[in-house]
């Protein structure tokens, strides 16, 4: 007798991809006791598998694999679904992207020690994508940490909003 199991349905708009993101990541234990975030394997996944690694592989942004992406990616997603998820149509691309600040600023850390262990993983960090944010400012070093990874939290969101958004007109 041949078993069948549910599979994802093929999302078709920028919504509809963000649920199914959202609801594939899943959260697992290692030995040591620290948990990190991935794609479920679970075979309802399995239809658009390739699809959500997609959205993953690109949050990433050149960055190799590492807890703290994953972990935004998953916060990102559930955060963008809670601005849309109360209104009766599902929201379109633009519509995100004008969230997609708000998201970042809520997801940035305040405290300094883990702003600076965040840019401390990885030297890239400490970089601004667009210097003129920051161009004449004076600010102390926390608040400057800070910003930066607003800006890095934004690039995400916009990033997964746009793969999203290809993926929704395939």
């Amino acid at each position: 007798m041949q078993t069948t199991h549910k599979t994802a349905p093929v999302p078709v708009t920028v919504e509809g991809w963000l649920q199914s993101l959202a609801g594939a990541m899943t959260h697992t234990r290692r030995p040591d006791g620290t948990g990190y975030w991935h794609l479920s394997e679970a075979a309802y996944w399995e239809p658009i598998r390739d699809q959500l690694q997609e959205i993953c592989r690109a949050a990433h942004r050149d960055e190799m694999p590492n807890d703290w992406r994953w972990e935004m990616i998953g916060d990102i997603t559930a955060a963008l679904l809670e601005y849309s998820e109360p209104e009766p149509e599902p929201w379109n691309a633009d519509q995100y992207q004008d969230v997609a600040y708000s998201v970042a600023d809520s997801l940035a850390s305040h405290s300094t020690v883990m702003l600076a262990d965040w840019v401390s993983d990885n030297a890239g960090r400490g970089f601004f994508d667009d210097p003129s944010l920051v161009q004449g400012l004076v600010c102390d070093i926390p608040t400057m940490l800070r910003w930066r990874q607003i800006e890095e939290l934004q690039s995400m969101a916009l990033v997964i909003i746009s793969e999203c958004e290809r993926l929704a007109t395939v």
